[in-house]
């Protein structure tokens, strides 16, 4: 027997202890031999094996639930969003009608699946092991799905929140103290475009390999902007409104972290298109770009909160982005058009930010394109009086 076998551990002091490491949160269900739905909130659920496909929660063996569950022989793991911490709270006290205020579908199995969770694995109850004062019970897998692909809610030190990855919020990078600094002098100027125009305007800044929004802005008061910390990778073509007005060894490293190599026709076709928004002063989006999709997922981020697996199909949808700008198009069509976006110069005469205005609605004419990109354009200068003072 170990030397330690008798000393004492303070149960206080092991709460406080192991409340510093994040656990995710699960209510997990089940139907009771009366056919009525059952459910109990844990934070100690986890993968076990992959083959055979495993997982385990640990409840207490005070719980009054767990003997129902473990009497139906199946259960079914939810696994709770960021923003369903009264789900979380309404599972976890004793008694009461806990599916009262939280409407469910069946799993396959018939156990309940919560509405709005971000994810569901109905199990066959395979094993249950004594620990201490818990159960290991450990389930096997059969079947499983993502519903919502959001952030998940997060117990940490006696208190429920969610998390933000360095890799992915602008807020928590070193280095971003300046551009915050200038988002927040052009938020007058880009709400105030937002609104004159009823579209959506955001403003981006880069910072290393990234494209950052620093600043967004919906036509509509009661509308949070969207998008704000969103990170896109900084490579072709995304981010030509930095790149028109660089030089070329930003370039090239911005060409070098192409997903895919490009060829030296490939190359002079950008740097054709570069010239050609550099003589311009803005650059056109075009709504069969793929522009649009990404968008589309970017207003899913705003509202739901960016995770990895979002990140990734965006960085999947830039990597198939056209290249170069196709011979013919009218950039002033309001048929192939769903945006501008033109740069916002520093007292160095370098693109600090780009401004960008999207949305704007299939077939409008011409002469209106040019209202909005002269608005456009207009603020821009606006922002960088204010940014060189």
């Amino acid at each position: 027997m170990s030397d330690n076998a008798s000393v004492s551990i303070d149960p206080r002091t092991f709460r406080d202890v192991l409340g510093h490491v994040p656990t995710g949160v699960a209510v997990v269900t089940s139907i009771d031999s009366d056919g009525r739905p059952v459910g109990m909130a844990v934070g100690s659920f986890t993968s076990v094996s992959l083959n055979p496909p495993l997982v385990a929660f640990l409840p207490d063996k005070g719980s009054t639930t767990f003997p129902k569950i473990r009497a139906a022989g199946r259960f079914c793991v939810n696994v709770l969003s960021s923003s369903q911490e009264a789900t979380c709270r309404a599972f976890a006290v004793r008694g009461g009608d806990k599916f009262a205020s939280a409407p469910w579908q069946p799993a396959p199995s018939g156990s309940p699946i919560l509405d709005g969770v971000v994810a569901w694995i109905d199990c066959d109850l395979d094993e249950v092991h004594e620990a201490g004062d818990h159960f290991i019970v450990v389930g096997r897998v059969t079947s499983l799905a993502i519903d919502n692909p959001v952030t998940p809610l997060v117990f940490f030190q006696g208190g429920y929140g969610t998390f933000a990855m360095n890799s992915l919020v602008m807020g928590v990078l070193d280095g971003w103290s300046e551009q915050i600094l200038m988002a927040d002098k052009a938020r007058g100027p880009i709400e105030q475009l937002a609104r004159e125009t009823g579209m959506l305007v955001r403003a981006y800044g880069v910072h290393g390999d990234d494209l950052v929004v620093v600043a967004s802005a919906s036509p509509q008061p009661d509308v949070t902007p969207s998008g704000v910390g969103l990170r896109l990778p900084f490579v072709p073509p995304f981010g030509r409104g930095f790149l028109a007005w660089s030089d070329d060894a930003v370039f090239d490293e911005w060409c070098s972290r192409s997903p895919h190599p490009l060829t030296e026709e490939q190359r002079r076709a950008i740097r054709k298109d570069l010239e050609t928004e550099r003589s311009r002063g803005w650059v056109a989006t075009k709504r069969s770009d793929g522009f649009g999709e990404i968008w589309s997922l970017a207003e899913h981020i705003g509202a739901v909160g960016q995770t990895p697996a979002l990140a990734r199909q965006i960085a999947s949808l830039v990597r198939e982005l056209d290249l170069a700008e196709p011979e013919g198009v009218d950039v002033l069509d309001g048929r192939t058009v769903q945006g501008f976006s033109a740069p916002v110069f520093d007292a160095d005469g370098k693109a600090a930010l780009v401004l960008s205005i999207s949305g704007i609605p299939a077939g409008v004419t011409s002469s209106d394109l040019v209202i909005v990109l002269d608005e456009l354009r207009a603020t821009t200068r606006t922002i960088a009086s204010v940014l060189q003072v």
